[in-house]
């Protein structure tokens, strides 16, 4: 439900504002069950697409005690060629950011 309410810019900035939720949002990046990591992504993309322009960028990549782009990077390499949706995704939210 939070990746279609992600969706609209309105609440992509008010996540960008909740460092509480960023930091969470970062933190399901290492989790196992592939929907929800796949679904976490889809988030980053939308708050990357849709938030207030380069104040964007900075809040994802400023959240000290997760690097998103890191976490990022382990969901690409964790996506098999079985799984190329989760790559594309993956690679999708780095290069946005």
């Amino acid at each position: 439900m939070i990746s279609n309410l992600s969706r609209h810019s309105t609440i992509c900035n008010y996540f960008l504002d909740d460092t509480t939720f960023l930091r969470t949002l970062c933190c399901v990046l290492d989790h196992n069950l592939r929907d929800l990591v796949f679904y976490s992504v889809g988030i980053i993309i939308n708050i990357s697409l849709h938030g207030k322009g380069e104040k964007t960028a900075n809040k994802l990549l400023s959240i000290t005690d997760s690097n998103v782009l890191e976490k990022l990077v382990d969901v690409l390499k964790d996506s098999n060629l079985e799984d190329m949706d989760l790559a594309r995704v993956a690679a999708k939210a780095l290069h946005n950011l």
